[in-house]
């Protein structure tokens, strides 16, 4: 369009002709441009949709792990019939969907039924980590882990550390409720040891750039 309009004497034969050349070439170009344009937000668009989809997608994949049955494997493994209460011993391993807890010791005491039941683990320390809605895993470890099937709810007691990604919370106790994704942390009275948090840059910046697009 630049060569034309700096050519375009040589290129005229009237200058009723020369318009009509620039006005077709500006004509064309508009049109190209158009398409470009409703192509790349189309793109855009298109992108978007499928971002919202994988996210979704693995919402609905934290909710079905609470829809799944909770598999418990151990080196020793007994049940008290009449409290209701299950005990595993020597590397034991709870799964529910991504949800997974390592411990040395588990009592599970199922008295309220299925879906209700109520876990302490024990382990130097045990571990537990689950999948999230974007996609990434929190992982957390103490001395102590108690979680509630019912309320969602994960207590950790002794040394407890959560981290999603490069972000990290520890202190003498911590209490994540999973489905809410929030974290309440503290220290005892005569704990020397404060809470302390370690937020990592992506994570801030992440934090950061979600916040200018709202």
């Amino acid at each position: 369009m630049t060569l034309l309009y700096t050519n375009g004497r040589d290129m005229c034969v009237s200058n009723i002709f020369c318009r009509k050349v620039a006005l077709n070439v500006v004509l064309t170009v508009s049109m190209i441009v158009s398409l470009i344009v409703s192509s790349h937000a189309s793109a855009q668009k298109e992108s978007s949709l499928l971002d919202d989809s994988k996210t979704k997608e693995n919402f609905d994949s934290i909710l079905t792990d609470f829809q799944k049955n909770i598999n418990t494997t151990s080196r020793d493994y007994a049940l008290d019939g009449r409290t209701r209460t299950v005990s595993y011993i020597g590397n034991v391993v709870i799964t529910q969907g991504s949800l997974k807890i390592l411990a040395e010791e588990v009592i599970a005491d199922e008295s309220e039924g299925k879906g209700n039941q109520v876990i302490f683990a024990v382990g130097t320390p045990a571990s537990y980590q689950q999948r999230l809605a974007d996609g990434s895993f929190v992982k957390a470890k103490a001395n102590r882990i108690h979680y509630d099937v019912a309320t969602k709810v994960i207590s950790l007691e002794g040394n407890a550390r959560i981290n999603q990604n490069s972000s990290t919370v520890s202190a003498d106790t911590i209490i994540y409720y999973i489905t809410e994704e929030k974290v309440v942390a503290n220290t005892s009275e005569n704990s020397l040891t404060p809470v302390e948090t370690i937020i990592g840059i992506a994570d801030f910046e992440d934090t950061k750039t979600d916040s200018n697009n709202d």
